[in-house]
């Protein structure tokens, strides 16, 4: 099976995207941070 997921950072990832991921990172086992030091679009 795979899991595809897309999303949208709000403000360097301050906002609620940003909580959004790492309540998906706990529940997925990853660490907290995972995803959200990357740079966004544009960036």
């Amino acid at each position: 099976s795979r899991l595809i997921v897309s999303v949208a950072i709000d403000n360097l990832g301050k906002g609620a995207a940003g909580q959004a991921i790492q309540n998906a990172n706990l529940i997925s086992g990853l660490m907290e941070t995972t995803g959200l030091s990357a740079l966004g679009i544009g960036q």
